[in-house]
């Protein structure tokens, strides 16, 4: 009996030391429930394929046993994957999503830790310098474990020959070779929605071009690019194109179901097994969604195009680009419908087509983004959006325009995003124009300063915003707009005419004639202003700094004051050091100078000359220094 005992007892030991478990515990945060998968791959060509439910918390475990390390892949509801090396006795902690960078990563495996700091790019390196250094780690180290990955397969030996990697490594770069563009897409069958069984190639010959898209009903990704791919499958579906859908859903129901709901029309067959079944693995699939483009010759022509450049490559293919707007607005059933293009440089082109049993279309192509508005019959209305070369749907009733549904232009979508948005904060104004200074060059920035911000801003103000606007933001129609509308203002201005004259009583009481003083000085700044008032005071530091600067070059100020109480107006010049003359009537909004300049706002300035014309008006402390710098360097 101790014999037998004792026997055990050895036995489990021996099994202890050449087997021992991994524990891997996940937090994902702002992920929610879902699915994670391990892969575990061993050396004698083996793998194991572990599945964990992630749980309300984002909390997801694994555990198992091994007796060496061992490289392992894990993925997250079947999209982002991580590398990871396992070794016995290990515990891994994973965290991914945390609002605070560094609580992020994956902690208890020195071997993972060494792999990142490996394959990651190094500081600055460009792609050239991190592939040779990569190369030259291969060469140096041919006994790593790591180097079961490498492409140089002709350089290993050692220990590096005896894994999983390796002995797949040779067939699985000959299928790789097999799926590049140009090749013959790999066949497979799979049943459709009536339990038919139909064969990939057969599918592919009756398209010019066929899109094969791996997805899975419990994918969000792949559900929510299913509008998009309605979209290009509409406009393109006359012109030689088709979509056969694959799921690698295990559950038929569930696949039936999601297919009902998402509404598409075309081919869907059923691959069950999910990254097991003959397809997934034809085509070595590693996540959903994923796609391949063939054509009639069952050629691959593309693999995985973005779901929202799947248009663009197609209208390439087929030639056939430029828009298509198709439409309808209840109750119009008859009459003509006119859609204007506004286009860069002010430009606008007009298009109309007769609505018939109470639908419209308009067909063209646009070079770039553009505004157009639908112009509905005897003027009952007017529909704006952006409008890009693509398929736009626009459905809505006549009594609620504000609420018509347009869908198929990515560009509107995002304006609408950045109004909705803005829309939810407390200063939606602030917002709008914190937009716009973020993103001086999109292509919204001139909408939203001529429709939105204009109203609420000051000549000055609108003149520096549309300063800032910069590359695509100039060629968009709103532009030209905002440009012409300030060469207006700056006509009204009356550059070059004289001054109006005044005489007003400085901080002492002495009166000041406004004509005598600028005679005295080569230019004077006339500077209105407020003790109250915050943006004209913060301004005072700077406009102290150029009077310091250019005062004995020729240069004066004399500040007005709006304030209509002495001690505070005395104490403000006191406060921010304004040696320069100052005078005001103290009556606020009501002074006669109120009057003469058609004063709206403060701070404002005017830069004359020594005989009283107008050179410049509302000048940023920074443009008045380049003008001075200008005018005394003569």
């Amino acid at each position: 009996m101790k014999k037998a005992f004792s026997f055990i007892f050895m036995l489990i030991f021996t099994l202890s030391i050449f087997a021992q478990g991994y524990v891997i515990n996940g937090l994902l945060y702002k992920t929610g429930r879902g699915v994670a998968t391990l892969r575990v791959y061993f050396k004698d060509g083996n793998e194991k394929i572990d599945t964990s439910a992630i749980e309300k918390d984002g909390k997801f475990y694994f555990r198992g046993m091994i007796s060496e390390d061992v490289p392992a892949l894990l993925t997250i509801n079947g999209k982002k994957s991580y590398r990871l090396y396992l070794s016995p006795g290990s515990t891994i902690d994973i965290t991914m999503g945390h609002s605070k960078e560094k609580k992020n990563g994956i902690k208890g495996s020195p071997l993972t830790d060494s792999w990142y700091s490996i394959v990651n790019p190094q500081g600055k390196e460009d792609y050239d310098v991190h592939l040779e250094r990569l190369e030259n780690w291969v060469i140096n180290n041919p006994e790593n474990i790591f180097c079961e990955l490498s492409r140089t397969l002709n350089t290993l030996k050692g220990e590096a020959t005896n894994t999983y990697h390796y002995r797949h490594l040779k067939e699985r770069l000959k299928q790789m070779n097999s799926l590049q563009i140009g090749a013959t897409a790999p066949d497979f069958a799979a049943v459709d929605m009536q339990g038919k069984n139909q064969r990939m190639s057969s599918l592919a010959r009756q398209s010019k071009y066929t899109l094969l898209v791996f997805w899975a009903s419990w994918s969000k990704e792949s559900r929510e690019i299913g509008p998009t791919l309605i979209q290009a499958y509409n406009r393109f579906k006359n012109k030689g194109f088709n979509i056969v859908s694959l799921s690698i859903d295990e559950d038929k129901n569930s696949w039936k179901q999601a297919v009902e709901t998402d509404k598409t029309e075309w081919t869907q067959l059923f691959g069950g097994k999910k990254w097991e079944s003959e397809a997934a693995k034809a085509y070595m699939l590693k996540a959903v969604p994923y796609n391949v483009l063939i054509d009639q010759d069952n050629k691959i022509v593309e693999f995985n195009i973005r779901a929202e450049n799947l248009a663009d490559r197609l209208a390439e293919l087929t030639g056939n680009r430029g828009f298509r707007v198709e439409g309808e607005i209840a109750p119009l059933e008859e009459g003509t419908i006119v859609m204007e293009l506004l286009k860069a440089d002010g430009q606008k082109e007009k298009m109309a087509t007769k609505i018939v049993n109470g639908r419209f279309v308009f067909e063209g192509e646009v070079d770039k983004v553009c505004m157009a508005t639908l112009v509905l019959p005897t003027r009952s209305g007017e529909v704006s959006f952006f409008l890009e070369n693509s398929l736009i749907e626009i459905d809505g009733e006549l009594k609620d325009l504000d609420k018509v549904q347009i869908s198929g232009s990515r560009s509107n979508d995002d304006f609408l995003q950045i109004a909705n948005r803005c829309n939810r904060q407390k200063n939606p104004m602030q917002c709008l124009m914190n937009y716009v200074l973020d993103n001086p060059q999109s292509i919204y920035s001139p909408l939203i300063v001529s429709s939105y911000l204009a109203p609420y801003l000051n000549t000055n103000e609108l003149r520096e915003v549309f300063s800032k606007l910069s590359g695509e933001a100039t060629q968009m129609y709103q532009y030209q707009l905002l440009k012409n509308h300030i060469a207006e203002l700056d006509k009204d201005e009356a550059l070059g005419e004289k001054v109006k004259d005044f005489t007003l009583s400085d901080i002492n009481g002495k009166p000041v004639s406004l004509s005598n003083f600028v005679s005295q000085n080569q230019y004077t700044l006339i500077h209105f202003w407020a003790s109250w008032d915050l943006k004209s005071t913060q301004g005072i530091k700077e406009l102290r700094l150029l009077y310091n600067k250019y005062k004995t070059e020729g240069f004066n100020i004399i500040s007005i004051s709006l304030d209509d109480e002495r001690a505070a107006w005395a104490d403000a010049i006191k406060r921010y050091a304004m040696q320069w003359t100052n005078v005001s009537d103290l009556k606020r909004w009501n002074s006669t100078l109120v009057k003469i300049y058609n004063l709206e706002y403060i701070p404002q300035n005017i830069l004359v000359d020594k005989n009283g014309r107008i050179v410049a008006k509302n000048l940023s402390c920074e443009d008045l220094n380049q003008r001075l710098l200008l005018k005394f360097a003569k």
